[in-house]
């Protein structure tokens, strides 16, 4: 039973003059929650949107779940609410560049914080440390590796690649050898390499 926190910061989803719904994660990842023919979908923007009204903002945690009789075995999204937590279930992840859209199922839910920072196994501020906040993304079996390059699993190669160049051979290596335990994006292991010659 393990709870791996992907991702912690700060949400805010707002409203935009046409009444489209725009979630904001750390500032930096920007999703239209629309509803689709088969249910709601998060869709993979840009930072151009104009805010008629905030809904709501707060804290969130984007956490994978393995074997926990609480939760089921896809990523979660649980953005800050009323004191408690709302409950939002990825089946397929966040959307990325390569897949800009993915299905989205909010709930009702409501998970007071202790509860929450229970089944996470932290009391609220070491999560941000295993988080993928700063660059700092989860590896399997509880422990953790830095990475140069915050969000490095939600970019896209093209949006990754002008980041490569900024990165010294030592954080090159360590990136490489993330993504080969990970997505093994033979174009990405190609860049990396290409600049450690």
């Amino acid at each position: 039973m393990t709870a791996s926190v992907q991702r912690h910061g700060r949400y805010q989803l707002f409203e935009t003059p046409r009444q489209n719904r725009i979630l904001v994660l750390n500032d930096d990842l920007w999703y239209a929650w629309v509803e689709g023919q088969q249910g709601e979908l998060l869709v993979r923007s840009d930072s151009d949107h104009e805010s008629r009204g905030v809904i709501r903002e707060g804290e969130f945690y984007l956490v994978d779940f393995t074997d926990d009789p609480g939760f089921t075995d896809v990523p979660h999204l649980f953005l800050e609410r009323d004191g408690g937590f709302q409950e939002v279930i990825l089946p397929n992840g966040l959307p990325t560049d390569d897949d800009n859209q993915k299905r989205v199922v909010g709930t009702d839910k409501s998970i007071p914080r202790e509860d929450l920072e229970q089944a996470l196994g932290t009391d609220g501020r070491d999560a941000s440390n295993r988080s993928g906040e700063h660059g700092r993304e989860a590896k399997p079996g509880g422990g953790e590796l830095a990475l140069a390059i915050p969000g490095f699993d939600e970019l896209s190669i093209r949006g990754a690649r002008p980041h490569l160049d900024d990165l010294s051979d030592d954080e090159l290596r360590a990136l490489r050898s993330y993504e080969e335990d990970h997505k093994r994006r033979k174009t990405l292991l190609h860049e990396i390499d290409r600049r450690l010659r």
